[in-house]
């Protein structure tokens, strides 16, 4: 019998790397809401815990809030943001349709003073609504809610866990298919030699 040729050594090795990779998306694929009132359900690959996530969310929140304390925008019109936090705690207990846990959560909501149009609800309940977006809109506080519950959406579907461990599962095979073909363990480095080809 004679050796295989390199070739056929690469595409073996990929073959295995590839199916080590679907082995361990397939592991953590799974789903943390339930289908709730509308019934969606859908698998979503999850690497990190929601813990983890959670606690990196509270620490960016802090850090937004501290940005924008030093900044003097946080929280300047007191009437706005007892407006916004009244909606979010009338919306709060209605999570549990689609997570349990998620009345439990340490909610947080605070409103920046920016001409922005944007709000956003970071996981485990960190929320934040620019003034520009219910001011320059002129927005009930129906409307208001709706946005609300748009971004609550997301965190209750874990959409940023998701998107965390899709980034994870690309940088890990990004470094197996660098580390087979001989390219270092870098995805830079990975990414130069493919523009260079």
């Amino acid at each position: 019998m004679k050796p295989p040729q390199p070739f056929a050594i690469l595409v073996r090795s990929l073959t295995a790397a590839l199916l080590a990779c679907a082995g361990l998306g397939l592991a953590g694929c799974a789903s943390t809401t339930a289908g709730g009132a509308v019934g969606a359900e859908r698998k979503q690959l999850l690497l990190i815990s929601s813990q983890q996530l959670n606690q990196l969310a509270a620490q960016s929140y802090t850090k937004l809030q501290a940005e924008a304390t030093k900044k003097g925008t946080l929280n300047t019109d007191p009437a706005l943001t007892r407006r916004v936090r009244a909606i979010a705690a009338r919306i709060e207990p209605h999570t549990a349709v689609f997570r349990p846990d998620a009345p439990g959560w340490k909610w947080e909501v605070n409103v920046i003073n920016s001409k922005e149009l944007n709000a956003f609800c970071m996981p485990g309940g960190k929320i934040a609504f620019y003034s520009g977006l219910i001011k320059g809109l002129d927005l009930s506080d129906e409307e208001i809610a709706v946005v609300m519950g748009h971004e609550i959406s997301h965190a209750l579907r874990e959409h940023s866990r998701e998107q965390v461990s899709q980034a994870i599962a690309a940088q890990a095979a990004i470094g197996v298919g660098a580390a087979l073909l001989g390219w270092g363990s870098s995805s830079a480095d990975l990414a130069n030699t493919a523009y260079d080809a």
